[in-house]
């Protein structure tokens, strides 16, 4: 497979480029990957796909969409996986069945942006080397921009979270583990773009 997308992006000289500095990006940290305890490491030769016209290019960069991010607050939920299942496990059912319960109860709160973050083993033993800060060991953590704390606040005084969501969260989730921090973003790069206009001053 990654032949023929490499294949494909000789043909695209602009994402050729970006191959080229990704290659390098991966040529800086076969150190770390190399002191991975684990043997069933993640990939970590990811070649972006070409995308379309029609597509969201992956190296836009729009000022408007930024400051709008910054003006939002950043909620970080951090946990780990029930001690009956495994990591693997965990990431699965998050990914797959927990954003159907999910996914629709967010929009209709009117949360700007949902995303998923998942930390396995395997990913963090990439960075277990000589010199590097302790690696916090979360299996993931959800992430929330909203335009307003009360709307965090209304989505957990929601009915359907408390006897929906949060039963839910009760098949993966070690609720003991969990972890909450709140901020706003600060963007300085943006998909390869320096960023000079700011949605808020510090």
């Amino acid at each position: 497979m990654t032949t023929h997308i490499l294949s494909a992006l000789k043909h695209h000289h602009t994402f050729h480029y970006i191959n080229m500095k990704f290659t390098s990006f991966l040529l800086s940290i076969l150190p770390l990957a190399s002191a991975a305890k684990s043997k069933n490491k993640p990939r970590t030769d990811y070649i972006p796909q070409p995308a379309t016209s029609e597509e969201c290019c992956p190296f836009t960069y729009k000022a408007t969409c930024t400051k709008n991010l910054e003006r939002m607050y950043h909620i970080q939920l951090f946990y780990n996986h029930k001690k009956d299942i495994t990591p693997e496990q965990f990431s699965a059912y998050w990914a797959n069945n927990h954003t159907k319960t999910a996914g629709d109860f967010h929009l209709r709160h009117g949360v700007y942006k949902y995303s998923q973050y998942h930390s396995t083993p395997q990913y963090r033993d990439l960075v277990r080397v000589p010199g590097t800060a302790p690696v916090l060991e979360f299996d993931g953590a959800a992430q929330f921009w909203v335009p307003n704390m009360e709307t965090f606040a209304a989505m957990g005084a929601d009915a359907f979270y408390r006897d929906v969501i949060q039963a839910d969260e009760l098949n993966f989730i070690d609720m003991e583990s969990m972890r909450l921090i709140v901020g706003v973003d600060y963007i300085v790069v943006d998909n390869q773009n320096a960023v000079t206009e700011h949605g808020r001053s510090f």
